[in-house]
């Protein structure tokens, strides 16, 4: 129940941080924090990752990403037996795949988001040479995988091998 907490928690911070964002900026107004390095430009994606335009399957994009969401749940339930690592790593996807898609589905039942997803986290090294903007929901997705790739790679154990 604990790693479940934890999916609500970041589900918590990643629309909170939004919805501060979407009522304190104008649509692609930067608010720098560090400098150039870091700032805050509020922007909507109706695509996917890196701004890929999806045209009329943004609707299948929303409904596939329901259906994996569902099996992270799953999985979820079904590794509560196992580390710690996995367990974490698990509840980071789930609370950022929770926070995307509840932004989803509001696009098609709001008239006024057309938007999409809330996306206001713009680094880089010059005014020019700039990363993709995101969120905390992509961030706590990239960590979820990172320590996923971790546990397997350094702690999961060798899968028995046939004789």
């Amino acid at each position: 129940m604990f790693y479940f907490i934890i999916a609500l928690v970041v589900f918590s911070l990643d629309q909170v941080s939004k919805y501060l964002i979407k009522t304190n900026l104008e649509l692609y107004q930067p608010l720098n924090i560090i400098s150039h390095y870091l700032r805050f430009t509020y922007c909507e994606n109706s695509g996917m990752a890196f701004g890929i335009q999806l045209g009329p399957y943004v609707h299948i994009l929303t409904f596939i990403s329901i259906i994996f969401t569902f099996y992270i749940i799953y999985f979820l339930y079904q590794n509560l037996n196992n580390g710690l690592l996995i367990k974490l790593s698990i509840a980071f996807i789930l609370g950022g795949a929770l926070g995307n898609i509840y932004d989803r589905v509001f696009m098609f039942l709001d008239p006024e988001n057309v938007g999409g997803v809330v996306d206001f986290i713009d680094v880089g090294i010059s005014m020019s040479i700039r990363w993709y903007i995101f969120n905390i929901a992509d961030s706590a997705i990239t960590i979820g995988i990172v320590l996923y790739l971790i546990h397997t790679i350094f702690f999961e154990e060798d899968e028995p091998k046939l004789t």
